[in-house]
């Protein structure tokens, strides 16, 4: 029963990851394309049908651009300290409907 257990809980971790990364992508393109309209100049809906391949568009161009080199500072902490924040916060989202006991399994 506890490796059951497990399994559900991974299952669970990584569908509310992909869902929050999805819902980030296009509330990032539904912010784009606003502020396009307001300021009355073309938005990101050229890009494909509609915009939906903005999203990945950003980021390769995010991927792609040039990383800066701290000189006098901790490579490691420079580099990691990003990726385990936002680790710590999707754990946390994973955890979330435990605690609430929004969805039993």
């Amino acid at each position: 029963m506890m490796l059951y257990d497990l399994v559900m809980f991974v299952m669970n971790f990584i569908l509310v990851v992909i869902c929050v990364l999805i819902s980030v992508a296009f509330l990032t393109l539904l912010e784009r394309s606003v502020l396009g309209y307001i300021q009355i100049r073309k938005g990101p809906n050229k890009v494909g049908f509609v915009g939906i391949p903005q999203p990945l568009s950003d980021a390769v161009k995010l991927i792609c651009s040039e990383q800066p080199i701290p000189i006098m500072s901790n490579y490691l902490l420079y580099y990691f300290s990003p990726i385990f924040s936002l680790m710590i916060s999707l754990f946390v989202w994973s955890i979330f409907p435990y605690l609430t006991y929004m969805c039993s399994f």
